[in-house]
């Protein structure tokens, strides 16, 4: 734990304290706001931040709840008046004066102290919750765009031919999307693929899931008033660019685009591969993702996975499939098994989701019944950055 963690946590900690001790020389209930405002008769607001705060668990975990200093004053003031002990209020307003000496010696300001408490590992906390919430609202603005939600579904089954091999399918779709400007131009979704080498893989053999199309567009399950998506070719992939259009509701849509390779992996570790890796990269302010892994029943250890965010904005290199640590993201998601086999995939976020997966299943020709599989939802991904899931290989002779 840094300086700042423990001094902010030792700080919060006594303040927390001193409000209990204080709740309980007057009498009040902390499970009780709404009757401490009216006995006291302070706003409400005030009372259900420190009702948070006093039950909120370790120090950091209280910091959001920790309300202004003046604000404390006043209630402080209506202690008083109301006869609490004034060795116990003094005990409140010294803690309050130390909470605001770690604020001005580490980052100056409570505004900045709350970016960095969002930014930390601790209890239940996910990692830059509220800092991902408001960079999706800011940059929805910024970029004139936005998607209600970014889905991508890995399958994967062994080859019927040489099961040493691995079958893929990646499904990608953006719903809900809306233009905020009518000239927005940006990349709808952003393909690539990686070896251990560092060098991109070709997508030749990468088909799409509609027998016979050019495109990986699957346009039988898009709606809405779908543009025209151009390709623009980059190394190791390529994006996917919407053309500008009409703004919000009227121009909004769903689109998908899914893509099959067979033989396309070895399932077994080999001298420059001991893992595999799933990945999605924002490329549109989102509200949420849903990354689901779809696997043979033969491949079920595939679904124990780690879950990582990188920031591309940090990222130095790409040797050996790995990122530099500097750009991993304090962010902690957990997946979650989906029940049945086949997997329930049915979510309402995803409306029509179970008959897309009929669909690719009889592409494959795969038995649905023979799947099992794995979900990840993340709210407000961080723009620009790709989530990952990593599994290990198994050894051929395992």
């Amino acid at each position: 734990m840094s300086t700042l963690e423990q001094e902010c946590n030792d700080a919060v900690s006594r303040l927390k304290a001193a409000l209990i001790g204080l709740y309980d020389d007057v009498g009040a209930d902390p499970s009780s706001p709404q009757d401490v405002a009216r006995a006291f008769r302070i706003n409400k607001t005030l009372t259900w931040n420190m009702a948070k705060l006093m039950q909120a668990g370790e120090g950091l975990a209280a910091v959001p709840h920790v309300p202004g200093n003046s604000s404390i004053e006043r209630f402080l003031k209506a202690t008083e008046s109301h006869g609490a002990n004034k060795r116990i209020v003094e005990e409140v307003r010294s803690a309050t004066r130390e909470f605001e000496r770690v604020i001005d010696v580490h980052v100056g300001d409570r505004a900045t102290l709350d970016l960095v408490i969002d930014g930390l590992e601790f209890g239940e906390n996910a990692g830059l919750e509220q800092s991902r919430k408001r960079a999706y609202i800011g940059n929805s603005g910024i970029y004139g765009v936005q998607a209600r939600t970014n889905l991508m579904s890995c399958f994967m089954a062994p080859n019927p031919e040489d099961p040493s091999q691995l079958d893929m399918v990646m499904l990608r779709g953006l719903l809900g999307v809306r233009r905020l400007r009518s000239s927005v131009r940006l990349p709808l979704f952003q393909m690539r693929q990686w070896s251990r080498d560092d060098q991109a893989i070709g997508t030749q053999e990468w088909e799409p899931i509609e027998e016979g199309s050019s495109s990986p567009l699957i346009k039988r399950f898009n709606k809405g008033d779908v543009p025209e998506i151009r390709v623009v070719k980059t190394p190791g992939g390529s994006d996917y660019i919407i053309n500008p259009g009409p703004i919000g509701n009227r121009g909004a849509f769903d689109c998908y685009f899914g893509d099959m390779i067979r033989a396309g992996a070895s399932r077994y570790t080999t001298e420059n591969d001991t893992t595999g890796e799933f990945g999605v990269t924002v490329s549109v302010p989102t509200e949420s993702i849903v990354f689901d892994l779809i696997v043979h029943k033969s491949l079920a250890d595939f679904l124990e996975t780690e879950v990582a965010v990188y920031a591309h904005l940090f990222t130095t290199s790409h040797n050996d499939s790995e990122w530099d640590e500097a750009s991993r993201l304090p962010i902690r998601q957990n997946v979650s098994r989906l029940p049945g086999s086949p997997p329930a995939v049915a979510i309402k976020a995803i409306p029509g989701y179970t008959d897309i997966h009929h669909h690719i299943n009889e592409r494959l020709g795969w038995n649905a019944k023979d799947f099992v599989g794995t979900r990840l939802e993340m709210k407000y991904p961080p723009l620009g950055a790709s989530v990952t899931q990593k599994f290990n290989l198994p050894s051929r002779d395992s």
